[in-house]
């Protein structure tokens, strides 16, 4: 799992996350309901793995983002666990055409801002359930603020065989938005069905 760095590699690499980054947050198709606790439940779409009909994986989101854009919230994604059958099989299948992807939505709202972010290890490095404390390629959009890595910027995860897991960031840098400055957060998830 590395993140380019470099100034022409890292340009470029800043500029396709920005745009992936961008593409969800446009292409998905997200519904929220405010709960009483103060989180957000969604059924966006976030391209999903695609193919595979009956029950799939959904993940219970819990988002605790410090920094620039504070936020804290949960959401449900039913669309990165599509294409697999169970929560296990989530956890320990990959190709090399699929990196294992930390549970998001696009477009997600919680707590009344739009939250998109891509946080991947790549197949070639993804070996099923464990922590990955090398750096992984990501970043993370809050309302029309983007951050993506920098050389002192750290993205972990980890994996367990039932499809829980967590995922953290520090020291993201300000792409875009608002102000001008970093991000840093935890992603905690739990997988059903």
């Amino acid at each position: 799992m590395t993140v380019m760095v470099g100034s022409l590699k890292g340009t470029v690499y800043a500029a396709a996350l920005a745009a992936a980054l961008a593409g969800c947050s446009v292409g998905g198709n997200s519904t929220a309901t405010q709960s009483s606790g103060g989180s957000s439940s969604s059924n966006g779409s976030n391209g999903g793995n695609g193919g595979g009909g009956g029950s799939n994986p959904t993940f219970t989101v819990q988002v605790n983002f410090t920094g620039q854009d504070s936020l804290q919230g949960s959401f449900q994604d039913s669309q990165t666990g599509s294409g697999f059958s169970s929560c296990s099989d989530y956890a320990t299948l990959v190709n090399a055409n699929r990196p294992f992807e930390v549970p998001s939505g696009q477009n997600t709202m919680v707590n009344g801002k739009s939250v998109t972010y891509l946080l991947t290890v790549a197949a070639t490095s993804f070996h099923g359930p464990g922590t990955y404390t090398a750096r992984m390629a990501g970043g993370v959009s809050i309302g029309s603020d983007s951050f993506l890595p920098q050389n002192n910027s750290t993205i972990n995860a980890t994996v367990k065989s039932d499809g829980s897991g967590s995922a953290s960031f520090d020291s993201l840098y300000q792409l875009s938005g608002s102000g001008n400055g970093n991000e840093s957060g935890t992603i905690t998830w739990t997988c059903s069905g």
